[in-house]
């Protein structure tokens, strides 16, 4: 797997392998008062290694974090985020599969006032202020902005093939870097399964439809999952993410 890959990078160069390669400037961006754990600035660090010095990096690229509940998942999203945009990167698409986390991660990446709001009072990159905000397509955004948009992922699926005036198009990521970030990305996982329900079968074709559109648009895109639930028993889906799982921390 890709993570025993990174722990034996670890076991080789020392502790510290991963968690010196944190940037400083990322951390004076996110809220002071969510102080990053070790753990966390080694995912962070992981990512950053990937992104740099891997040699056997993907293009387009898709990672995924397994951490447990209450790890810091969004944290880490966050500055995963603010690294990218650093990097060039403007446009984000977060999705999920229930509406109710797309409000409470709204709160989290849009409202400063929301005790859970993950980025510092002011974003700041080379002096210059950055400001997060809200879209609904990619086309008449500022350039400057870090652009987010919001959805599950049923609603990006009715609104790309099924286009409406001022909505995203699949013409829109033509030219553009995107970044993709899937949430509580286990419910997409089981569609990895060999035997599957009628439903899931028209989900999956939903989901693989869909994102793998906008993924292989680019090579310069990224595919970036979260979950604290990844059934690696099964065959199927340890396969299909041997190459992917960056970062492990589950329970154990």
């Amino acid at each position: 797997m890709l993570y025993n890959i990174f722990d034996s990078l670890k076991e080789a160069h020392g502790e510290d392998y991963f968690t010196s390669r944190f940037d400083d400037e990322i951390v004076r961006n996110l809220n002071p008062n969510f102080e990053l754990r070790e753990y966390q600035k080694e995912a962070l660090g992981r990512f950053d290694f990937y992104f740099n010095g891997y040699q056997k990096r993907q293009f387009p690229a898709q990672l995924l974090f397994h951490m447990a509940t209450g790890s810091g998942k969004t944290l880490i999203m966050a500055a995963n985020i603010l690294y990218l945009y650093k990097l060039g990167y403007r446009n984000f698409i977060f999705f999920v599969n229930s509406v109710n986390i797309i409000e409470k991660t709204k709160d989290n990446f849009l409202n400063p006032l929301s005790e859970k709001y993950l980025f510092a009072p002011k974003i700041e990159f080379n002096e210059k202020r950055v400001e997060v905000k809200e879209v609904q397509n990619f086309e008449a955004t500022n350039s400057e902005d870090l652009n987010i948009f919001f959805t599950t992922i049923q609603g990006l699926h009715t609104r790309l093939n099924h286009p409406k005036e001022n909505a995203l198009t699949y013409e829109d990521f033509q030219d553009k870097d995107v970044v993709l970030i899937s949430d509580e990305s286990h419910h997409m996982q089981t569609l990895t399964k060999s035997k599957l329900t009628k439903t899931e079968e028209e989900e999956k074709q939903r989901w693989e439809y869909t994102v793998e559109q906008i993924f292989r648009k680019n090579p310069r895109n990224f595919l970036l999952e979260f979950t604290a639930t990844i059934d690696l028993g099964n065959q199927d889906i340890s396969q299909k993410y041997q190459d992917k799982i960056i970062f492990q921390y589950d329970l154990k």
